[in-house]
């Protein structure tokens, strides 16, 4: 079983984690009851050299309409957590 996601901010930090990476933050449901939040970094370029590494990497969304999937869970859960592509990558990535 899966879950949804809740993004709460998304956006770039090329400094930290490449150009055309996005960081997104999201909140999801503990197994144990609760709220968890957690980072992941979506996109398709690896981070800059010398930076710190990225606490865990997806691959961009392949459509406006898509989810990705956050591997490994996130802390405190053992259901997947899904997360659908956000209106800023939609606007920037896909023109809408």
């Amino acid at each position: 079983m899966s879950q949804t996601g809740n993004i709460v901010s998304c956006g770039g930090a090329p400094q930290e984690y490449g150009t055309l990476n996005w960081v997104v933050d999201f909140s999801y449901q503990l197994d144990a009851g609760g709220i968890g939040q957690s980072r992941v970094v979506v996109g398709n370029n690896p981070s800059v050299f010398g930076a710190a590494a990225p606490p865990a990497t997806s691959a961009l969304w392949a459509s406006p309409t898509s989810a990705i999937t956050v591997s490994p869970n996130p802390p405190g859960t053992t259901n997947p957590v899904l997360l659908p592509c956000p209106d800023i990558v939609k606007r920037a990535a896909f023109g809408m």
